[in-house]
């Protein structure tokens, strides 16, 4: 599958494989996030009408299709026998409005009526509750080590974290166990499968350094199991782990740069790509360098 933008936002132009695990890295606004959502909106199915597409374009994009004058991107589909479902997870503090998002869904079925919010997390909460009749891969002890714990409902459909026995409320549950978290209910609804099409925004962005490596090997384990997933990255540890996970598990990956409006893989190599990859997001730290290069000059020069 390809996917293939042009003049979207900030993107001059971005011709992307998407084939097992796909990574787009760089700095902030490059148009990384862009790209994940033109995926999410292009694969939707149930659109039915001009008037939902519109909706859920304004939803995500914040601004109005009709500005466009040609079609702002296109996909490729190789496997038309599989009907491709998109989640998008932007955020883990999706877990702090389920219950907001459960009673707006009441309403809206009691009233007949559509309440305008977040498309992208109100899809996500969805999915987070209602069980998915197809089969998934199943990651649910995984998650429940890695986080020594589990996300149950209680008798009301509440979501809690339940860590040997002890309830913790959602609030109070670290940021980086909501996103685990959210592995953990999409494994057990299933709809984690080979038709998903999963797109992780900056996970790294919750996540302590060692856990990014344990995303990571989770990442390249849906792979593994037909899953295809767009990560989007500015994190070395994040790229670095999904690189090196993804040849252990000799799966199909594919890495890009984002930079000055082009989304782009260096001659069509990986190594070349995260060779610029690495010396990108390694400014910072040439940064420090200098920083201790003066700081060692003024004491030898006294």
């Amino acid at each position: 599958m390809e996917l293939q933008l042009k003049n979207i936002g900030m993107i001059k132009e971005a011709n992307i494989k998407l084939d097992g695990l796909t990574v787009i890295a760089g700095e902030n606004d490059t148009g990384k996030s862009t790209v994940g959502k033109f995926l999410y909106f292009t694969l939707c199915h149930d659109l039915k009408t001009k008037k939902d597409i519109d909706t859920l374009f304004e939803s995500i994009f914040k601004t109005n299709i009709a500005k466009y004058n040609t079609p702002p991107s296109s996909v490729e589909n190789n496997n038309k026998d599989f009907k491709l479902q998109p989640i998008f997870i932007e955020t883990p503090l999706v877990w702090n409005f389920t219950d907001f998002f459960r009673d707006i869904a009441l309403v809206e079925s009691q009233m007949n009526i559509e309440i305008d919010y977040p498309y992208l997390m109100k899809d996500l909460n969805f999915k987070l509750f209602i069980k998915n009749a197809s089969n998934g891969v199943d990651i649910k002890e995984k998650m429940t080590s890695l986080m020594d714990g589990k996300f149950e409902k209680d008798e009301k459909g509440s979501y809690f974290f339940n860590r040997n026995g002890k309830r913790i409320e959602l609030v109070n549950t670290a940021t980086g166990i909501k996103y685990f978290g959210i592995f953990q209910v999409l494994s057990q609804n299933n709809y984690l499968n080979k038709n998903t099409v999963l797109v992780l925004d900056e996970p790294e962005v919750h996540l302590h350094p060692k856990w990014q490596l344990e995303m990571a090997k989770i990442i390249v384990e849906l792979v593994k199991n037909g899953v295809k997933v767009l990560v989007n990255s500015h994190s070395p540890y994040m790229i670095e782990a999904l690189q090196r996970y993804s040849e252990l598990a000799e799966i199909n990956s594919d890495f890009y740069l984002a930079e000055d409006g082009y989304i782009k893989k260096e001659n069509n190599s990986n190594s070349e790509t995260l060779a610029k990859i690495f010396e990108k997001l390694s400014e910072p730290f040439d940064v420090f360098e200098e920083m201790d290069s003066q700081k060692m000059k003024k004491l030898i020069n006294g």
